[in-house]
């Protein structure tokens, strides 16, 4: 993911220098909080490859740290010479608790707890919102700490709720709230969502992940806020049970999906959220719609600087179902050991990928030949690619809908694309499998081939005379690439 002006393009490779980083087609979307904006950490992350999304929970912080931080985002991705995404997730219609005096408070088995709108109650949570406390009713299930912790409710009341502890453990301030029983629904975007939107606008997000989604009708409602001409693209977070009943038509309207697993987990049957998680990646794929698989990858590592086995596994195994990315939360937001986390992440998708690549591209064209192609020459360029064994399919692009075209397939080679603007290099730096360049230049076969080559050869992904796909579009296509090139890679 490289930039090179059109004068080294003319200039020859002597003056493009391009990294050498460790290539990985699934990608890593990093949470930014305090534990980023430690001295180097930002840093180390952008400069090694370990991040190709940077997220903002809009949920925890101000606008002014959110601010400083994507700044310094994008000035390291440009010293860098690398494309990186912002993606902030609007909160969403999520209770949470209010401020604990020592920012943490211990719930015992079977005692009662009080949750109260008083600002920190000596006897129990404060919380923030008064309807909630208002809709909740006696033997109603209340789970706190993304489900880690269950209350009962014993007396309901307008103002001060009575639950018994039935799961124990410790909540921090700002926890969440679930009450997976509760009726209560909430219009998506709330009065919040709309200001952190203009904030999100303001700084130009490329992604904008929407939180809670129920239905298609709550994406349609968000994108009426955007401004015309360069919107950014919506990312519906799939973490509500209402959400699975409609989702299709939320793939259909959305720009990409989140598989949100730490409220999708208490809103459904804990042992069903595996295959939950298959079936959101294989509709997204099947869409060609970019997933991201999300929460509690590496939770060991907020406080362990080594994941464990089943982690590591998970990890895993969310990339050959499909996943275009992984996203760490806690453990770069706030964990101890952030770049360890990166680290651990980056090895584990490089070495998966290493071994069951040609496997999982053999097994989905082999798959595609049964359904119909609703974009043929993407498919017989990654067929081509796979049969002469090409080190790269090299294809120009004037929006995302074309890489993903592409990259449904999961072709083995690296997919180099050329992009004609740094924001839709950065948009499609979601993509699994995508390499973008900046093609300020026309996209004419030999320039795109000139500049897909000195990046392989950079990245030790292919040698001069390599045999390469190429995309090109004919006067006639009117845009839509319509012919396929077999060419060879060209470092002179």
């Amino acid at each position: 993911m490289v930039r090179i002006p059109e004068s080294k393009l003319m200039d020859g490779p002597a003056q493009a220098e391009m990294p050498q980083l460790p290539w990985h087609r699934t990608k890593i979307i990093c949470t930014l909080g305090p534990a980023t904006d430690q001295p180097g950490v930002l840093a180390r992350l952008i400069g090694a490859g370990m991040m190709d999304v940077a997220r903002f929970n809009l949920s925890h912080g101000d606008h002014a740290s959110h601010a400083r931080r994507i700044q310094q985002v994008r000035q390291l991705a440009q010293q860098a010479g690398r494309f990186i995404a912002v993606l902030m997730d609007l909160p969403g219609p999520k209770f949470r608790l209010g401020e604990l005096s020592n920012g943490a408070r211990e719930l015992h088995l079977g005692a009662d707890v009080i949750l109260a709108l008083e600002a920190d109650p000596p006897d129990g949570l404060p919380v923030k919102h008064p309807a909630l406390l208002q809709a909740l009713r006696v033997g109603e299930s209340v789970y706190l700490a993304d489900g880690a912790i269950r209350l009962e409710v014993k007396i309901a009341g307008a103002e001060r709720v009575v639950c018994q502890v039935l799961v124990s453990g410790t909540v921090t301030s700002g926890s969440g709230i679930n009450v997976p029983e509760s009726k209560r629904s909430v219009l998506i975007p709330t009065d919040d969502d709309r200001r952190h939107l203009v904030f999100a606008l303001e700084q130009q997000a490329e992604w904008i992940g929407v939180s809670f989604v129920q239905s298609a009708d709550d994406l349609i409602r968000v994108r009426t806020l955007l401004p015309p001409g360069q919107q950014p693209l919506l990312m519906a977070k799939i973490e509500k049970r209402q959400a699975l009943v409609d989702l299709d038509a939320i793939m259909a309207t959305s720009d990409g999906v989140m598989v949100a697993r730490g409220d999708l987990g208490v809103e459904t049957d804990l042992a069903e959220i595996p295959l939950v998680q298959k079936r959101i990646i294989a509709l997204a794929n099947a869409q060609a719609r970019p997933v991201i698989t999300a929460t509690q990858m590496l939770e060991s590592m907020v406080t362990q600087e080594q994941p464990t086995r089943a982690e590591v596994t998970d990890v895993a195994n969310a990339m050959l179902d499909g996943t275009d990315g992984v996203m760490l939360s806690a453990e770069t937001a706030i964990g101890r050991f952030p770049v360890a986390a990166a680290e651990i992440l980056q090895r584990v998708l490089t070495a998966t990928e290493t071994e069951y690549a040609v496997r999982v591209a053999r097994d989905r064209l082999r798959a595609s030949e049964s359904t119909p192609a609703t974009n043929p020459i993407s498919l017989v360029a990654c067929q081509l690619a796979a049969r002469l064994n090409a080190k790269a399919i090299i294809a120009p692009v004037r929006d995302i809908a074309t890489a993903l075209g592409i990259a449904r397939f999961r072709p083995a080679a690296p997919l180099v694309v050329m992009a004609d603007s740094e924001d839709l290099c950065r948009r499609l730096a979601v993509v699994w499998g995508v390499s973008p360049l900046l093609a300020v230049a026309e996209f004419e076969p030999q320039s795109c081939l000139y500049l897909a080559s000195h990046w392989l050869c950079a990245q030790g992904l292919a040698q001069p005379g390599d045999p390469v796909v190429m995309l090109s579009t004919s006067g006639a296509a009117q845009g839509a690439a319509d012919t396929l090139q077999v060419m060879r890679v060209d470092n002179s």
